[in-house]
């Protein structure tokens, strides 16, 4: 009888210790720190709309997100150093994931989509990664938005969290004009469609035109300068704007201008330019690098994040040493 009853906990626990980013075990690899089962924060009740089933016997699973987290806040600083004061290097988004590489405590070392390393504060990621496990959704929504609302309820309840333009968030259900999304910690909630695109689970992004990239870029009119940023929150820099609008546009490009412009291989003449192309600027009229990018509006202006103004603002090509330090032209939608 005893034997019966041990073979019964062990089917019933097994399961259990498998769910999850890293199962019930929220270290960082490479870290020794014993299991903490109450970790969740009491996120043991998930709401009732959120598919929490996974195949606990499915390896495969259990190992494509053993090394994982999940973003926390709305944005988060990625520093180049475990130290506030050193160089923010990138940003990562809610419920983004980040591949776990070193800890520090309270910092960790993290791989962020946009391929950059660097240090965030623990506090700001989760292992459980239940809200990106593709395998449990058939689509998720991309927010298009410079901000949007999640919510308790359908038009309206308790804010659960603001999040902002390249925000990707996977469908439980839809009801009339607003989706119901899981979130992280097991919770879901509800998010109005308007500015938003729904992809299928494992669907690249549509790739749009020249005029939906300006129309994006425009939003961004105004918001405050931040090197390292790329969003609205709290500010974005030259390339950070280009990389978010062109990424929910359907183009993927890297972070930093200078890689976008070797990224890109046909070069265009800057004396035909057409609405939508990216303008390389070089640091001196020797053109010997690649340090500012914007994009060309029509006639003789072009958006970008100007340190100089200290916000995302218009500009002409004409002004300045802008057209003598033009290191080229690259377009990214005919």
């Amino acid at each position: 009888m005893k034997k019966i009853w041990a073979a019964i906990l062990v089917f019933i626990i097994l399961p259990l210790a498998l769910y999850g980013c890293q199962g019930n075990k929220r270290d960082i690899p490479g870290e020794h720190s014993p299991s903490n089962t109450n970790a969740t924060g009491g996120r043991d009740k998930p709401h009732p709309t959120v598919n929490k089933s996974i195949d606990a016997k499915d390896e495969d699973i259990a190992k494509k997100y053993k090394d994982m987290a999940i973003i926390l806040d709305t944005v988060v600083d990625v520093f180049r150093e475990p130290d506030i004061a050193s160089e923010r290097v990138t940003q990562a988004i809610y419920n983004q994931p980040v591949v776990l590489l070193e800890k520090k405590e309270p910092w960790v070392r993290v791989r962020v989509v946009d391929g950059y390393t660097g240090w965030i504060r623990e506090k700001y990621i989760d292992t459980e990664c239940t809200s990106i496990m593709e395998e449990n959704f058939r689509s998720r929504i991309v927010i298009t938005g410079k901000t949007k609302k999640v919510s308790t309820g359908i038009g309206g309840g308790i804010t659960l969290k603001d999040v902002v333009m390249g925000t990707e968030l996977y469908v439980v259900e839809k009801k009339d004009r607003y989706y119901n999304v899981a979130l992280p910690g097991g919770i879901s909630g509800w998010i109005e469609s308007l500015d938003t695109i729904e992809v299928p689970v494992g669907g690249n992004i549509p790739k749009t035109s020249a005029e939906d990239f300006l129309d994006t870029l425009n939003k961004f009119t105004g918001t405050p300068y931040l090197w390292g940023g790329v969003s609205s929150w709290q500010g974005l820099d030259c390339s950070g704007l280009v990389y978010i609008c062109a990424r929910i546009n359907g183009v993927e490009l890297p972070r930093d201008a200078d890689q976008q412009y070797e990224s890109i291989e046909e070069e265009r003449s800057p004396n035909n330019l057409k609405p939508g192309d990216l303008l390389f600027f070089s640091s001196g009229e020797d053109l010997a690098d690649v340090s500012h990018v914007g994009v060309f509006v029509g006639e003789d202006s072009f958006i970008h994040a100007g340190k100089s103004k200290g916000a995302v603002a218009m500009d002409s090509i004409n002004s300045g040493s802008y057209r003598k330090k033009l290191k080229g032209v690259k377009r990214i939608f005919e």
